[in-house]
């Protein structure tokens, strides 16, 4: 912490003494959200506001946040003040950082360090980092304490601006071009020891990735031998993809097996779901939450336009353990098709299965363009719930309609709307002894575009609450009755 500290008023002291010359560029990314509610458990304040000064080859930066998160995040803390700074050196060839960063080697197999603000997920990296980049080679190396991004209760009360920091990770990646469609790979990562071991740990993998015009092939294997202490099996990983371009006829493969590769409970790494990976909000929420520690699974997926303007979509993934039973399952359909009766069509049809439940989809978007600024889009979506673990079996649907009209680029006016049979929502719910009730939300947002450089959204009604899933991460976002505002600004 006393390096942190000092770091941090050597970049300030930076800062300021860059500003005093001439040619120095500043910008500014603000991001804010705020709600305000009829229930205190909705009610959340976050801030991001990244401001970085860079001469020549030399780029200051630093973070200043306010993280007041809802009662459904509760596994983050309420912190405010410097939670990042870096100095950076920057060539033609190479990148040299001091502070903080995030990196990706390889897929994300061994390391993959990221934010994603909807997710309230930042596993920044607090150390060094440098990378060189050439026509037939590519170097990572690193050196930091990756931010812990799920705290317990202790670590709640008393985490600080910048975070808990995890055991130093130390590492890289080296990939060579051998030939001009061939590359090959490898990285390697070393766990400092944590607290309850006696030794740190070790993983490493090794990449072959084929490009040409007609498709690309990847495969990644992981190795991660744990000492005794650890009393766990060996770590290991394979993922392989494949994509082939036929004409107008593309097709996509993807293959995982993960098998005791969460470290630190999947905070450090993050490979591919090997899903597919839905936009539509109800589908959404019911996406698969990775397991790093027991899953295999595939994904094979084609497009190929049909009729004249149109485009279908269809794929096909499975998750399950290695015991043989089935995690996850989505069969999903999709035909797009412009200029039909002067619009922009979509249908979609889905069916995603979880150990005992079922849920069955259907998507219809149009999208009409009333001039050449005005537009008009409506998306309506409903899906049927079957949960084969009760007696008798629970059913229940959700549907979802919003309407937006907008005015390119300035602002988009919309209304949404949301219906629900799901007793579960009841506070009294008795399974099995529940009649029919109907539950309903329904709200406006209007986006708006303040000028080229400043956006905000507002939100007043009220929303379900529901788990939002991006790359195998999943977050429970609070049910809203009230208004949330979103303000973004680039500088």
């Amino acid at each position: 912490m006393g390096w942190q500290r000092g770091t941090g008023v050597l970049i300030l002291v930076c800062f300021w003494t860059a500003a005093a010359f001439a040619q120095v560029r500043v910008e500014l990314l603000s991001y804010s959200e705020v709600a305000r509610a009829s229930a205190r458990e909705s009610e959340f304040f976050e801030s991001w506001n990244d401001v970085s000064l860079q001469r020549g080859l030399i780029r200051f930066g630093m973070r200043l946040s306010v993280h007041r998160p809802a009662a459904t995040f509760a596994r983050q803390a309420d912190v405010s003040g410097l939670t990042q700074r870096y100095v950076e050196f920057r060539g033609k060839y190479f990148r040299l950082r001091l502070g903080n960063f995030y990196c990706l080697l390889g897929r994300g197999l061994t390391l993959r360090s990221f934010e994603h603000h909807a997710l309230r997920w930042d596993s920044n990296l607090d150390g060094v980092y440098f990378e060189i980049h050439h026509s037939f080679l590519d170097v990572q190396l690193l050196a930091g304490r990756p931010r812990k991004t799920r705290l317990n209760v202790a670590e709640i009360a008393s985490s600080s601006a910048g975070g808990v920091r995890l055991p130093a990770q130390y590492g890289g990646e080296v990939r060579l071009r051998v030939f001009p469609h061939l590359l090959l790979g490898g990285t390697y990562v070393y766990a400092a020891r944590a607290p309850l071991h006696r030794k740190g740990f070790s993983r490493y993998s090794l990449s072959v990735q084929m490009n040409h015009s007609f498709g690309t092939v990847y495969g990644e294997i992981a190795h991660a031998p744990y000492p005794e202490s650890f009393q766990l099996d060996d770590g290991l990983a394979l993922y392989l993809s494949g994509s082939l371009f036929i004409g107008s006829l593309s097709f996509l493969v993807e293959y995982k097996d993960y098998r005791n590769f969460a470290f630190y409970n999947g905070l450090l790494n993050n490979p591919p779901t090997v899903i597919r990976e839905h936009s539509f909000t109800l589908m959404n929420r019911h996406q698969l939450v990775q397991n790093l520690n027991d899953e295999r699974g595939f994904l094979a997926e084609v497009k190929y336009p049909v009729l004249e303007d149109g485009l279908l979509t269809a794929s096909y993934c499975r998750t399950a353990n290695h015991a043989g039973e089935t995690i996850y399952r989505d069969l999903f359909l999709q035909f797009e098709k412009e200029s039909f009766l002067g619009g922009n069509w979509l249908w979609a049809l889905a069916r995603q299965m979880e150990f005992t439940r079922q849920f069955d989809h259907f998507v219809i978007s149009a999208t009409y363009d009333l001039s050449d600024r005005f537009s008009i889009e409506t998306v309506y979506e409903h899906f049927q719930a079957t949960d084969r673990a009760t007696r008798p079996h629970r059913m229940y649907y959700d549907q979802m309609i919003t309407v937006g009209f907008s005015k390119a680029p300035k602002w988009t006016l919309s209304f949404v709307g949301e219906h629900s049979t799901d007793h579960t929502l009841d506070q009294n719910y008795i399974p099995g002894k529940a009649r029919t009730k109907h539950f309903f939300w329904a709200g406006g947002a209007l986006n708006l575009r303040l000028s080229r450089k400043i956006s905000l959204t507002l939100f007043a009604g009220s929303r379900q609450r529901g788990k939002t899933c991006i790359g195998g991460v999943c977050v429970l976002k609070p049910e809203l009755k009230g208004m949330e505002l979103t303000l973004t600004g680039r500088f």
